[in-house]
């Protein structure tokens, strides 16, 4: 799966398109882990939405 599509997929699903490159990269793991998407295509997206700045609302946080 390519960006373009992933982008696409979260368009027809949710009803609109992702504000933030945050949004596609939670969705992105939301359909890795459904089986939805294959680990190539999960890293090859994590990836180049990491590169636009995305994080993961999963990511663990530093404790104080």
């Amino acid at each position: 799966m390519r960006l373009v599509e992933l982008s696409h997929a979260y368009k027809q699903e949710k009803g609109h398109e992702a504000e933030t490159a945050d949004q596609l990269l939670d969705y992105c793991q939301q359909l890795y882990i459904k089986g939805e998407i294959d680990y190539p295509s999960y890293r090859s997206l994590f990836q180049r939405l990491h590169e636009k700045g995305a994080e993961s609302s999963h990511s663990e946080t530093e404790l104080v």
